[in-house]
């Protein structure tokens, strides 16, 4: 009969979906299930000579976990329930809700625990929340600007429009330092990322293409439309205009783009719920980077607005920031030798 207890109380603990231990009262490890040996990564099945738990626990960052196992031992006939944090041998972290129960086995109390693993439901809380708090910084950044801007047409534009573009580039790098010290975002989760590179690139300079396309063909009509518009009297493309300005503008476009995608579009990726989410997000990102274009007045913002939109679609497809950069950089760099625009 003991023999039959023991091979089902084995069958239901080998069964179970989550990791299970199984120790005796002093802390030794008698039994460990599948899941729970390849997460915890130590041999499954019974122990024939016992293992000490200090096997698991022989890190600083599993004080927790031994503390909660310690203290289910201690309170071995109350159920515990703990949410733990766990570091296995290779290095690989778990956030594990640990609940511990007793179990009979040849008249022998022995103690049950069941470790469920919330490690990814942990990350996207995390992360959640770290958008949710990246987001609202960013913001109080933006609604400074916008004041900056306020405060320049109320002095009378006391100084050049490129200072509040300076600005923004500023809380770009702000935000930059603000995500790497404060939240748990990776570079992957920034877009920053150069797997698949060769294929982002080439993409990126066909949308490039098409873009410088369209400028022309947008040049052309209002040409035909208005003849006046746009510099007549300077050539159609003016290759003369490219200067070092021109080439120091990719920092400008990159640090725009991080603002744009990895700050605001990821992140409202992130916290958006509800119907349609990621077109929310890209709508209301474009939304967010015509602002930042105040100071060039509405017709630029509606251009960038537009801009945004694509480059929005783009960075979903790719979730990569290089490609909206480089469509960003050569569409600017485009729009000024086609004297579309005079900075």
């Amino acid at each position: 009969m003991e023999q039959v207890q023991h091979a089902f109380s084995e069958r239901v603990l080998r069964d179970m979906y989550d990791a299970v231990l199984v120790l005796d009262s002093e802390g030794n490890i008698l039994y460990v299930n599948g899941p729970a040996s390849r997460m915890l990564e130590v041999d499954e099945g019974y122990r024939e000579t016992s293992e000490y738990f200090s096997l698991l626990t022989d890190n600083e960052y599993n004080n927790s976990f031994r503390e909660a196992i310690f203290s289910a031992l201690e309170n071995k006939d109350e159920t515990t329930v703990r949410k733990v944090p766990y570091m296995a041998r290779s290095g690989r972290k778990y956030v594990f809700v640990l609940s511990s129960s007793l179990l009979y086995d040849s008249d022998v109390a022995q103690l049950v625990v069941t470790l469920s693993d919330e490690t990814t439901a942990e990350e996207m809380t995390e992360k959640f929340n770290d958008s949710s708090q990246t987001f609202s910084t960013f913001l109080f950044g933006f609604c400074g600007s916008i004041l900056l801007y306020a405060l320049w047409e109320f002095l009378g534009h006391p100084f050049p429009a490129d200072f509040l573009t300076h600005s923004v580039e500023i809380l770009g790098i702000i935000m930059l330092v603000f995500i790497v010290k404060r939240t748990s975002l990776t570079w992957r989760d920034l877009g920053i990322r150069t797997h698949s590179l060769k294929k982002t690139v080439r993409t990126a300079l066909i949308v490039a293409g098409c873009c410088f396309v369209v400028l022309c063909g947008f040049k052309v009509v209002c040409r035909l439309v208005d003849p006046g518009c746009f510099e007549p009297d300077a050539p159609f493309f003016d290759i003369r205009r490219f200067e070092l300005r021109q080439i120091l503008y990719i920092f400008t476009a990159g640090i725009q783009e991080f603002l744009a995608r990895s700050v605001v579009q990821g992140n409202l990726n992130r916290i958006t719920v509800g119907r349609h989410p990621k077109a929310r997000a890209l709508i209301l990102s474009s939304l967010i980077f015509a602002a930042m274009h105040i100071h060039f007045g509405f017709v630029f913002m509606i251009g960038a607005a537009v801009l945004a939109g694509l480059e929005g679609i783009l960075y979903n497809k790719q979730k990569n920031l290089f490609g909206v950069w480089i469509v960003h950089w050569v569409f600017g760099v485009c729009g000024t030798l086609l004297c579309l625009i005079d900075h």
